[in-house]
């Protein structure tokens, strides 16, 4: 892995991005991008501990699709939805009849690519935290930590951080691990990707991208917090792992125009496209 050197000129100019995107949006911003093709890593503050959001929702899909190639567990295996894991936020199965039987892949898409706060609640009932974090500790991120299900009251453990906490660098490690399928079998990494494909909240990292650019991705968000995390491909074919994260968000809004998912756009539009080549 080749690491941008923070002395040299690229680094200087790339943080002097982020305090202005930090000033102009009202605030934190800290985020890695990695070529997936040279190792070629840029980062700002990437070990910080963030609030993950939804983002936590990715190392829930990444057990899922190891555990299925593993025999542990079966896509098409029914899932029942019922009325006491219904939460209130993103997503649709809040507002379907209890009773109704899914599959586990039907449960994963909805978690994954509209963020379906209920279909989290039902996978988290059905494998509980604890085999979560173990893949992950597994898997080499040691920071990332599911603490609770969604809209579930905070406890000694999640009051700072809530439903989950992670960095950068963790998340540009499991995108890393995807995109080789080293420590994950290609079969696995390949359906997880699958799925980020098919995301619907593209209103951050691809923003201000062309058509021509691919994204795979999972979001995340809270009052003062919007993430992105995504493997994404230049029109010529090249991947980067790129991992934003902006918490401290002053105002309170909940359209696209919300400060962290622009200055997640502006950002992502800055990288891909003036730095893509260190």
């Amino acid at each position: 892995m080749n690491l941008i050197p923070q002395h040299n000129n690229a680094a200087k100019t790339i943080s002097s991005i982020v305090s202005e995107l930090e000033q102009q949006f009202c605030l934190t911003l800290c985020f890695a991008m990695k070529n997936l093709q040279t190792g070629t890593v840029l980062q700002h503050n990437p070990h910080e501990p963030c609030k993950s959001a939804s983002i936590i929702k990715l190392p829930i899909l990444v057990h899922i699709a190891m555990a299925v190639y593993e025999g542990e567990l079966n896509w098409y295996q029914p899932i029942l939805l019922n009325e006491a894991e219904k939460v209130a936020g993103s997503g649709v199965l809040s507002q379907l009849c209890a009773g109704l039987e899914l599959t586990l892949k039907d449960v994963c898409m909805l978690m994954t690519i509209v963020s379906d706060n209920t279909a989290t609640n039902m996978l988290i009932e059905l494998l509980g935290k604890s085999v979560v974090n173990q893949r992950m500790r597994k898997l080499g991120l040691q920071k990332t930590t599911l603490f609770r299900k969604a809209y579930s009251p905070d406890n000694e453990e999640s009051k700072l951080f809530g439903l989950g906490v992670t960095t950068p660098d963790e998340m540009i490690r499991l995108l890393t691990l995807l995109h080789s399928s080293d420590h994950i079998p290609a079969a696995a990494a390949m359906s997880v990707v699958e799925f980020l494909k098919r995301q619907q909240c593209r209103d951050s990292i691809p923003r201000f991208l062309s058509d021509t650019w691919g994204y795979a991705g999972k979001t995340g968000a809270l009052d003062s917090v919007r993430n992105d995390v995504a493997i994404v491909t230049s029109p010529e074919g090249v991947n980067y792992a790129l991992a934003v994260f902006t918490q401290d968000i002053k105002e309170i809004l909940w359209t696209p125009e919300n400060a962290g998912e622009l200055a997640i756009a502006h950002l992502a539009h800055i990288l891909l496209n003036e730095f893509a080549n260190l």
